[in-house]
């Protein structure tokens, strides 16, 4: 019996000592990921066409998912955006940047990079760098999933230069002046302005700039509100106008000005002519 017994340890501490995964980094596959970037860099798409598989599935690090036509797409993009592609040597030493490829028990096989991006922009004309992680699922000799994490406001900038240079951003931007109608203080407007400002936080994930400035005396207001698209100001304007804010609004402030500006669509023009509102288009710069 105590044969057994010792036979049975012994076993589980075998099991237990028994890695999950093999790490490698001079393998086939974590040379083919420093193969890719070394062709990212010469922006040669054909590599990446051959070794991503035709079902492969692409999430970037806000957790959107693409196909293989919308991450070549992406891939794309990002050589229109960006000349002087590099990124830094992986000598498989662990001091800096490197390269590595899991074996799993269950046969699932991951490589992982962690590097610096650093390159031109083409229309910003700025030197950037930015540190980035990205795992590849492999299905025998092609990548069948790509998960990207780093923070994204490099290539989120340089789009937005691209589409002032080309006049094409879908971004809004509302410009209100407003006077402070007799009889709300201060106190009352920055009352009602904590309440108002928690529910489009709450409720208009899109409406990604929402402030309102005071002038010195009280007296006068003015709101900056900014939207991704047209149609997320309708949202907004749907939202305000049947929420339960809007009666307070119109007693407390009275317009003075109403500017719009950006690349408006003919629905939110229709949506907002009950407003009397001053269009300006895009002719130079870009919104963040």
């Amino acid at each position: 019996m105590k044969k057994i017994i010792i036979l049975i340890l012994g076993l589980s501490l075998y099991t237990c000592n028994e890695p999950y995964a093999n790490l490698t980094t001079n393998d086939e596959k974590s040379q083919i990921i420093k193969t890719l970037f070394q062709k990212v860099g010469e922006e040669n798409i054909d590599y990446l066409k051959e070794i991503f598989s035709d079902s492969m599935q692409f999430i970037d690090p806000h957790g959107n998912k693409l196909d293989k036509l919308g991450f070549i797409a992406g891939v794309e993009n990002l050589y229109d955006l960006f000349d002087e592609i590099t990124v830094e040597n992986m000598d498989g030493d662990a001091l800096g940047s490197e390269v590595e490829t899991a074996t799993y028990n269950n046969g699932i096989v991951w490589t992982n990079i962690w590097n610096t991006f650093s390159a031109t922009g083409k229309y910003t004309g700025q030197s950037v760098a930015f540190p980035f992680h990205i795992s590849y699922q492999w299905e025998g000799d092609k990548i069948i999933k790509e998960v990207q994490f780093f923070d994204t406001s490099v290539i989120e900038k340089e789009m937005n230069a691209k589409d002032a240079a080309n006049n094409t951003s879908q971004k809004v931007v509302a410009n209100i002046d407003m006077t402070v109608n007799p009889g709300y203080s201060t106190e009352d407007v920055k009352a009602f302005l904590e309440k108002l400002n928690n529910f489009i936080r709450t409720k208009e994930p899109n409406t990604y700039d929402y402030s309102y400035f005071i002038s010195e005396d009280g007296k006068r207001i003015t709101l900056i509100e900014k939207f991704r698209t047209s149609e997320d100001f309708i949202y907004h304007v749907d939202n305000f106008e049947n929420g339960p804010n809007i009666a307070t609004f119109m007693k407390m402030f009275t317009f003075k000005s109403f500017v719009i500006a950006g690349n408006t669509s003919e629905g939110l023009r229709e949506r907002i002519k009950a407003y009397p509102v001053d269009y300006r288009g895009n002719i130079g710069g870009w919104i963040y």
